[in-house]
């Protein structure tokens, strides 16, 4: 009898557990910001040499549309289990998406797909790359760790960075520093 007590006391307790993560990384809509990269530095207004492009993959035909700053806009046509990489985001003039200093910026990049996509975000040059794997919005919730560390570089300029892209109009940020 104790023995069917405890294995019905895991099975509902693992079931409470696999119900809480009911969410995933495939969706309809994303936003994400164009993070702090090493060659940004000191070169806002060349647009620095590293770029940002975007990989986005179905199991279903989709159409993506990519929006940014200034009226930037491009659509992609994704074919069921393929992956299709944007053209590189723009990094000057009124379409400039970069965050490369501190400060409030309007320059979040929006996504949105007319089937269920898996978006990725992958900044690089020459051999400093950085990736992201994007949340949909839908996924998004209230309170976030960065979990960062001193960088060790061969560059002066690497450091750790953290950015916030709000969703909503009037999203008010609290941050606490450990």
């Amino acid at each position: 009898m104790r023995k069917f007590c405890f294995f019905f006391l895991v099975l509902v307790f693992a079931h409470q557990a696999l119900i809480a993560q009911n969410f995933s990384n495939k969706g309809k809509d994303f936003w994400l910001g164009y993070g702090y990269h090493v060659n940004m530095a000191g070169n806002p207004a060349g647009g620095g040499t590293q770029d940002m492009v975007l990989y986005f993959t179905s199991d279903k035909n989709a159409n993506v549309t990519v929006e940014g700053p200034g009226g930037y806009t491009q659509t992609y046509t994704v074919l069921a289990n393929q992956v299709t990489l944007s053209n590189p985001i723009p990094k000057t003039g009124t379409q400039d998406a970069r965050i490369y200093d501190t400060g409030y910026y309007s320059r979040g990049i929006h996504i949105y797909s007319d089937a269920d996509i898996v978006a990725y975000a992958h900044i690089y040059n020459a051999s400093i790359s950085g990736a992201s794997l994007l949340f949909p919005t839908n996924t998004l919730g209230k309170d976030y760790y960065v979990i960062s560390y001193n960088q060790s570089s061969n560059a002066n300029s690497a450091n750790s960075f953290a950015f916030v892209v709000a969703v909503e109009d009037n999203t008010t940020v609290e941050i606490t520093p450990s």
